[in-house]
């Protein structure tokens, strides 16, 4: 069953795959475009200098006064990188409409435009919902295992994180397809996910190995990641939810 999903991830993709490089190199350049501004910033502006002052254990009131437009700049920076990020979540909720759409047939480029503006909200707010019950869960099970059983409690607790988390993955799929809203869409992956955990844990294993090892083949692997099993995967997430919606 889950050999099906990649194939036809591996399928899809194939018969659309320049559409998906092409969206994916402009939300590339446009992401390290906010990126890089936000680095500029820090580095062009202020050098390094200020933050070897930062370290000195003997730090005074002037020094402090004198990093002062360092802070400033880091706070103009962290703008820039939340920007980046937003845009990140807005760029993975078009793809993930570019996955659909290729299902149907064939998509283009251009779709990740229209998909921004119509699911662009919403992609957003689920990845920040997403995003804040992480970082709830890693408190819990992260955090707190961590501190009372040590070594072996923090090694618990990700692997406890990790099996949660999962739970979400078709959070994506819920908006392009039935244009569902934040909750909705992260309560129907809830449903999905726990009528068809195995397969569903099996999928994210299978990409997350292979990914993992091509980290390991210097930039071709990224290359890799990034153009082809991406999309695929996002495919393949998008063809699970269709399969097995309820």
């Amino acid at each position: 069953m889950v050999f099906e999903y990649i194939k036809t991830g591996w399928q899809t993709y194939k018969a659309n795959f320049m559409s998906f490089i092409i969206a994916e190199l402009i939300a590339l350049i446009i992401i390290i475009g906010f990126v890089g501004i936000g680095t500029l910033i820090i580095f062009h502006y202020y050098g390094v200098s200020s933050f070897a002052e930062l370290r000195s254990p003997e730090i005074t009131i002037s020094r402090i006064v004198s990093v002062f437009p360092l802070f400033m700049g880091l706070s103009i920076s962290l703008i820039f990188y939340l920007i980046a990020a937003l845009l990140g979540s807005l760029f993975i909720t078009s793809l993930f409409s570019m996955a659909a759409e290729a299902l149907r047939g064939t998509t283009e480029f251009k779709t990740m435009f229209v998909a921004a503006k119509e699911n662009g909200i919403t992609g957003i707010t689920t990845s920040i919902v997403v995003c804040l019950i992480a970082l709830i869960l890693m408190f819990l099970f992260l955090g707190v295992l961590g501190i009372i059983f040590s070594v072996i409690g923090s090694i618990i607790g990700t692997i406890l994180f990790l099996l949660i988390m999962v739970f979400f993955s078709l959070s994506y799929p819920g908006i392009v397809v039935d244009n569902l809203g934040p909750i909705e869409t992260i309560q129907k992956s809830i449903n999905i996910t726990k009528k068809n955990y195995p397969d569903i844990f099996a999928l994210l294993v299978f990409y997350t190995g292979v990914s993992l090892g091509l980290t390991f083949v210097p930039f071709l692997g990224q290359v890799i990641i990034y153009f082809m099993f991406m999309p695929m995967f996002f495919i393949s997430l998008v063809f699970f939810y269709k399969r097995n919606r309820i």
